[in-house]
């Protein structure tokens, strides 16, 4: 992997001192299980100077230009002048002239920039940890606190320091280096039906997606891993690379999850070996069973490596084992199958808020008061993020899943490897991002006609129907976790922090969860639940009660907020000491 911190000073040069503080925060980016001694890369060259945490074979540099990814281009395209061109690719961009720096972002932000300026300094970086180990302070946003508690992300905008912004998706920031301004610019998500045959979208998707995958030769397969589900998606890479450029020798595809599902019908763990047998390549299981290391520990890392940018632990609780494995047997990458074709059936405005992770407090039974009950800072949509008048429900639920769900949620996820090994989202090209964005509602809702496609060109054997990770609630309510949630919660710092009443409110929801046997109305319900069509199932929740968050989510979203409070505050401390 490579996390990159870029910065640009003003009026002086960058000298030996500002070397040092470059390593030493290359060294605390990294996980503390990895055990091959990581190379780190800094460069100063008089006002600029920038730090690359584990160097690896995935970054381009020319000159005090960083490409940090892959780029779906011919072999010497320019990409190093600012201003120049908005590449298609999957990477964060930094790139300089004697008068200019610009960040630049994807197609979808599938790889977060975060940055600042002030009247001397420019910085960006890949993590939110190292521009304020670089600053030496820390100034909590608490307008990110209703957004953990009903996305379990940091949301649409915010960072963790109110000082802190988010490049959004194929975005730009050009630094003018006389002047000092700060222009931004960024390509608004556009979803635009084109009257074509359904054949011909079919064509011209399935070129895209052909095309794409060509620029993958030059990549020593070796040294990557396509990790393969069950599903559509990862499928489509395996089949079409073998179309395309056939099975790479020593190419390996990797699957996890618990140990109990590697056997189970129907799951992502056997289908997914299943299918590598019958396309004809290596193929791996990693179990996610929790660690033996303390329940602290394991959080901790998980922690450190997401920056509590999202709350999905389940596939983690092996301690990041799978991904330590990964960095210290010399791979460099991973192959994902992050997509944006389409997503779930929708019947209301709520459905869709839902559906891509961007529900509002208000929009649940148990929290709908919270913010007004606590004197939290409001939540709103961005003006962007609006439904338009013209729009439909399902061109609305794309353009929020290009625009939201990818950069917030898959992005966040993203950073969690990232941690170890560097990663290539083909699924994600413009290319194929431009196609799906023109097709008709009904051939992106459910992803129907990529689904098509791969039906055709992968093997005969059927799709999964089960996850092979633990449920995230028997997590959370296990009694180790729940003694954690419950400290931190009910710590001095969490009460000076968000106020005693707040704190016990969260406090007094936590409980430990009993394994018991499903009783026969249970799996009555269960079953009914399995075989009623989408819609009517729509129709239920939008005539009911708003859903319900449950109370240990509720409380682990809270725990990453002190956590995190209490780490980026050490962070700024730690710089302090480390430059006096």
């Amino acid at each position: 992997m490579s996390k990159v911190l870029y910065a640009c000073s003003r009026n002086h040069n960058f000298t030996k001192t500002t070397e040092n503080k470059l390593l030493e925060i290359c060294n605390e980016l990294v996980p503390d299980n990895v055990r091959r001694c990581p190379e780190h890369g800094v460069r100063v060259n008089g006002r600029l100077a920038y730090a690359l945490c584990m160097n690896n074979c995935a970054l381009q540099e020319s000159g005090m230009s960083l490409l940090l990814g892959f780029l779906y281009a011919k072999p010497g395209e320019d990409w190093t002048k600012p201003g120049h061109n908005h590449p298609d690719g999957n990477y964060a961009l930094f790139r300089n002239s004697d008068d200019e720096v610009e960040i630049l972002s994807d197609a979808v932000g599938s790889r977060t920039i975060w940055y600042y300026h002030d009247n001397e300094l420019f910085v960006a970086s890949t993590s939110q940890r190292a521009i304020i180990l670089f600053l030496g302070t820390f100034f909590f946003d608490a307008r990110v606190i209703p957004w953990v508690l009903s996305t379990g992300s940091l949301g649409p905008q915010f960072s963790w320091d109110k000082r802190l912004q988010r490049l959004q998706p194929d975005s730009s920031v050009l630094l003018n280096k006389k002047t000092w301004d700060l222009s931004v610019n960024q390509n608004p998500v556009v979803f635009s039906e084109a009257k074509r045959p359904r054949e011909e979208h079919k064509r011209l998707l399935s070129n895209a997606i052909r095309q794409t995958v060509n620029f993958l030769e030059p990549i020593d397969f070796a040294h990557w891993v396509l990790p393969l589900s069950g599903g559509y998606d990862s499928r489509a890479i395996l089949c079409f690379l073998k179309e395309q450029l056939g099975i790479p020798k020593d190419f390996k595809t990797v699957t996890w999850g618990l140990e109990s599902s590697a056997h189970k019908d129907g799951n992502d763990a056997k289908v997914a070996r299943e299918t590598a047998r019958s396309v004809g390549v290596q193929h791996s299981y990693y179990h996610t069973d929790i660690s033996s290391e303390p329940i602290e520990e394991i959080i901790d890392r998980y922690l450190l490596c997401s920056e509590g940018r999202i709350d999905h632990l389940a596939g983690y609780m092996d301690g990041m084992e799978i991904w330590r494995k990964f960095h210290d047997s010399n791979i460099a990458g991973v192959i994902r199958g992050d997509e944006g074709f389409g997503w779930t059936r929708v019947s209301s405005e709520l459905d869709v808020r839902l559906s891509v992770g961007c529900p509002l407090c208000t929009d649940y039974e148990n929290i709908k008061n919270i913010i007004g009950d606590f004197d939290l800072p409001s939540q709103q949509l961005p003006p962007e993020f609006i439904k338009k008048e013209e729009e439909s429900l399902g061109a609305w639920r794309d353009r929020l899943y290009h625009a939201y769900r990818i950069p917030t949620i898959l992005s966040a996820l993203s950073d969690i490897k990232l941690s170890y090994v560097e990663q290539i989202n083909p699924l994600l090209s413009k290319k194929i991002l431009t196609v799906a964005r023109s097709l008709p509602d009904n051939l992106r809702t459910d992803k129907t006609l990529f689904k098509e496609i791969v039906g055709a060109i992968g093997p005969n054997v059927p799709f999964a129907n089960k996850g092979a990770n633990a449920n995230p609630k028997q997590i959370l309510g296990s009694k180790a976790l729940v003694e954690l949630l419950k400290s931190e919660i009910g710590s001095n710092y969490a009460n000076s922090l968000f106020g005693e009443m707040f704190a016990k409110y969260i406090f007094d929801g936590i409980k430990e969860s009993q394994p018991k046997a499903k009783t026969r109305r249970q799996k009555f319900k269960e079953g009914i639940r399995l075989i009623l069509p989408q819609f009517i199932k729509d129709f239920i929740r939008s005539k009911t009660l708003r859903p319900r968050i449950d109370s240990n989510v509720l409380a682990f979203r809270v725990f990453i907020i002190i956590k995190m409070h209490k780490t980026l505050e050490a962070d700024a401390a730690k710089s302090t000491r480390n430059t006096s």
